[in-house]
């Protein structure tokens, strides 16, 4: 008996032609099987809906799940689109298909089919609102060939809606509405009944995000708004997106309010329009929830007129961002507005085009773009550079220094981080609560509502520095603290302020070097070293005010060759130590310490018997010396170099 043995090598090769023969099998049975779901997509796009063409949806269905098990995949994944056809709708404008495209929906949401429900071309009539769920998409056909009325003969898909609610309600996360039209429907049966509204996206008791309403036409309802974004008992409508949104004839455009409790923010309208009439509103926002950052991108808003405004908002929790957008009312009488800004709502903006009327708005609430006026950024800290302290009673011009619980320096120039602005070194002594820097007196302009301030910081110790202040509602709030990462950080805020007692401070609890504080009024910090006055010149009417600067004598090795210090002001007062008989013959020599041309200096003596010596150096009127009585004066004028002309004397 001889026995035949097989190479394994062999039977390896036995086995993969068997396994790629199967491979085959099943890819070519897959192929078939997409190929027969695309032509009964097709067929269905194209209307027809005989029951042949639905058994063979399921038997493709069917044979998807046999592979499925075969493969040992105990999964049920749902095959492709819904299609509304499979669920009886109509589309004839007659029949009722409310119950129809509702089941469609409902099976999209529970899985039992594709998440997009196709609604071919007609005019679906429905009686009730249909709901849309977490992650279903709607699609229509398009809205037809004009943007301006409804196009029955275009293949168009119409949402027909004779109802007094709302005709489309989306309340889940993800859901979207696309290409198609939706008719508060005037006709048979429908005449006397009129729609709250047409598309409803409404977060109550939870949050609704990320929707999608894309490429639809909504039309003629004029008993409500369009487009609702609405949230109530603590819910919330955020991170929608909107895209080609085109409104004809309606009550309101766009509509967004929330509840005390709620929210409606972070949502994005891009492109769209809103045209026709019967517009009491184009864009409404209101509060009192926060309803805020929802922004509209290159929207037009054009109805000819509308009864309250083209945009209105209110609420103290409320604003909008309406970036690019156009805005016209060529019926709109002149002296009312199209755009209003409730007193109580503030930081909109507007840039665009706006034709025919104006904004009424608090401008100072609303500083930026065309709805608004920012204040040019003039510090108000008349003393930022922190010039002129006096170590042994600790006074500082311009500022108020409150607590002894701090020792303060100011450091050499070495550690300016800004051109001439000194930086003050504060050394906290932990006790007392905080060391409080404030400015002696403190701006106030009631015609002003916002202010930005704050100081750069330098600290090693996390909350070292807040900026604090009395908001409008009159409680104390503060910026938030220094980080302790040793670095410099601004540390200032940007709020409405209580005009009836303003109260701005800095707040140190912790070891801390300062510099170039700024105040201005509106939502721009001002840059360390900006002035009241200009290049182009200067105009006052109030007192103006020059720094004090103390000149001590200069070293025995060169008795004659005094120094005024730079940058602390253009007074300077001589202590001459005790000893009044010095004579004066140069002043800041050097090249490194002469003032610029035209520079004025008054040199103040308490004492009798100092000399100004009249020289090259120093020329003086009549060329006459000057000497010092008590409590005298005279006035130089530096030329650019050494030399300085006098200008006027008191003696």
């Amino acid at each position: 008996m001889s026995t035949t043995v097989v190479p394994v090598v062999s039977l390896l090769a036995v086995a993969v032609t068997l396994l790629y023969s199967l491979y085959q099998e099943r890819a070519v049975q897959g192929l078939h099987d997409r190929v027969a779901e695309l032509q009964t997509q097709i067929n269905l796009l194209h209307g027809k809906n005989e029951q042949t063409l639905i058994e063979q949806a399921f038997q493709v269905h069917d044979t998807k799940r046999i592979l499925q098990t075969d493969n040992l995949c105990a999964c049920d994944i749902p095959n492709g689109f819904t299609y509304a056809s499979d669920f009886g709708v109509i589309g004839d404008a007659h029949a009722d298909d409310t119950l129809a495209l509702q089941a469609a929906i409902d099976s999209a949401s529970s899985n039992n089919s594709g998440g997009t429900v196709i609604i071919p071309k007609g005019t679906f009539r429905i009686n009730k609102p249909l709901i849309v769920p977490a992650g279903v998409t709607l699609q229509g056909m398009g809205y037809g060939n004009s943007p301006l009325a409804i196009s029955f003969d275009a293949g168009s898909s119409t949402i027909a809606y004779c109802g007094n609610d709302y005709a489309v309600k989306i309340v889940g996360h993800a859901a979207s509405v696309r290409d198609l039209a939706i008719y508060d429907w005037p006709y048979t049966g429908c005449e006397n009944t009129q729609a709250r509204g047409g598309v409803l996206v409404q977060g109550d008791a939870s949050s609704v995000e990320s929707v999608i309403v894309s490429n639809i036409l909504i039309y003629y309802f004029l008993g409500g708004a369009a487009l609702s974004l609405v949230a109530k008992n603590s819910g919330g409508v955020s991170y929608g997106n909107y895209q080609n949104v085109r409104i004809r004839h309606a009550k309101a455009g766009i509509s967004l309010s929330a509840d005390e409790t709620s929210f409606v923010n972070s949502n994005s309208f891009l492109a769209g329009g809103m045209s026709g009439g019967g517009f009491e509103v184009g864009v409404l926002a209101q509060g009192p929830g926060a309803c805020n950052d929802n922004k509209f991108y290159g929207m037009i808003i054009e109805p000819p007129d509308t009864d309250l405004a083209h945009v209105y908002v209110a609420g103290s929790k409320t604003n909008i961002k309406l970036l690019d957008v156009r805005l016209e009312a060529t019926e709109k009488s002149l002296n009312r507005p199209i755009v209003i800004i409730d007193e109580t709502s503030y930081g909109n903006v507007m840039s665009g085009y706006l034709g025919h009327t104006h904004v009424e708005a608090n401008q100072n609430k609303n500083p930026e773009g065309n709805v608004g006026l920012d204040p040019a950024p003039k510090n108000q800290y008349w003393n930022s550079a922190f010039k002129g302290y006096i170590s042994d009673n600790r006074m500082m011009p311009g500022w108020s220094l409150v607590g002894l619980n701090a020792n303060i320096t100011i450091m050499s120039d070495t550690a300016m981080i800004f051109p001439d602005h000194n930086v003050m070194d504060i050394n906290y002594l932990n006790y007392g609560g905080a060391f409080k820097l404030m400015a002696d007196v403190t701006p106030k302009t009631p015609a002003h509502d916002f202010v930005t301030f704050g100081v750069y910081a330098r600290s090693t110790v996390m909350g070292s520095i807040v900026a604090a202040m009395r908001h409008e509602s009159g409680s104390i709030i503060s910026s938030a603290p220094h980080s302790g990462g040793g670095g410099w950080e601004f540390i200032g805020m940007s709020s409405l302020y209580d005009k009836s007692a303003p109260y701005f401070y800095f707040s140190i609890t912790g070891d801390v070097q300062l510099t170039a504080p700024t105040f201005v009024y509106g939502k721009t910090p001002a840059t360390p070293g900006a002035s009241f006055m200009s290049s182009s010149g200067a105009r006052m009417s109030g007192t103006f005010t020059m720094g004090v600067a103390t000149v001590f004598p200069p070293p025995p090795s060169a008795p004659y060759y005094w120094n005024l210090p730079q940058n602390s002001g253009n007074l300077f007062v001589f202590d001459v130590q005790g000893n009044p008989a010095r004579t004066i013959i140069r002043l800041n020599d050097s090249a490194a310490n002469r003032f610029v041309r035209g520079t004025l200096a008054t040199l103040l003596f308490k004492e009798a018997g100092t000399r100004v010596k009249n020289n090259a150096y120093i020329k003086l009127k009549n060329n006459a010396d000057f000497v010092s009585g008590p409590n005298t004066s005279i006035t130089l004028m530096a030329n650019g170099d050494p030399t300085w002309t006098e200008v006027t004397r008191n003696e």
